[in-house]
């Protein structure tokens, strides 16, 4: 009797050990998040459409293809388009408020073509592509604009018309005023979404006096525009315990004016955030 009921102990602490040591194996990972390398900022400063361009286009490259097309209705679409992503403050047309990201609609192919449908002889197929651009442009130190990054979209539009008779060019242009609309919203929308806007970290490697030398990556930083360049030291809870204005942005590192704003003295290795944004990548 002892000698079964040692054996059954012996069973019960061998199974107990298997399940303990099973379910170490099984269990996820515990991982201790010690410095949040993203977050999420605020919406960016103003981005600017600059219309000529797309005006030349309309008025003079795809005169014959665009007629009764207005500019004025292809910009209103995109700047919809962009505002609804919530990326930036506002959506400027043709007025700058300094230092903006600019953005230059382009038509670059229109294309119609009608065919015969085999299985329906009283009706052809007409169609219909539009391909567009956008350009994301900067104004860099040297006064210069700088191209970021274009988001295109090729949109092909088909319909069925009647095999009898022609299409006018008001019909015509209707079809075209269709995909070049829709080819312009769906660009613009990745436009907006292109633009996450984040944060690089770093840390003050050296103080001189009211000069902060910090370590960063300033890859993204460079393709800012300087309006919308935010540098600031923090603490361990990201509150902002100063500011670095004035900035000379070097490969891997940048230095600028100390400005404090809690009255917590300022130390080499302090926390640094840079505001940044994933479309520089």
């Amino acid at each position: 009797m002892r000698c079964s009921k040692f054996r059954f102990v012996s069973f019960a602490c061998v199974v107990g050990i298997c399940l303990f040591a099973f379910g170490c194996a099984t269990a996820p990972e515990v991982v201790y998040v010690k410095e949040a390398q993203q977050v999420t900022t605020e919406a960016l400063d103003p981005v600017m459409l600059e219309s000529a361009e797309l005006e030349a286009d309309v008025s003079s490259k795809f005169a014959a293809s665009l007629k009764g097309i207005s500019v004025e209705e292809i910009l209103t679409a995109i700047q919809t388009e962009i505002a609804n992503t919530k990326r930036f403050t506002k959506v400027l047309l043709n007025g700058s408020e300094g230092d903006t990201y600019i953005v230059q609609p382009r038509i670059e192919r229109i294309e119609t073509k009608i065919a015969n449908i085999q299985t329906d002889p009283t009706r052809k197929r007409l169609t219909t592509r539009a391909k567009v651009k956008l350009d994301v442009l900067f104004i860099n130190q040297r006064n210069q604009k700088e191209l970021v990054k274009s988001f295109y979209d090729d949109r092909k539009l088909e319909d069925k018309i009647p095999a009898k008779g022609s299409l006018g060019d008001d019909q015509k242009s209707e079809f075209v005023r269709r995909a070049v609309i829709v080819a312009f919203r769906s660009a613009a929308d990745q436009l907006g979404n292109g633009f996450n806007p984040s944060y690089e970290m770093g840390a003050i490697s050296k103080l001189n006096g009211r000069t902060a030398h910090v370590q960063i990556n300033t890859s993204k930083l460079r393709k800012m525009p300087k309006k919308q360049q935010a540098v600031e030291v923090i603490d361990d809870d990201n509150k902002v315990l100063a500011t670095i204005a004035e900035l000379a942005i070097e490969d891997g590192s940048l230095s600028g004016k100390l400005y404090e704003k809690s009255g917590v003295s300022i130390k080499e290795g302090s926390k640094v955030r840079a505001r940044v944004n994933a479309l520089t990548q």
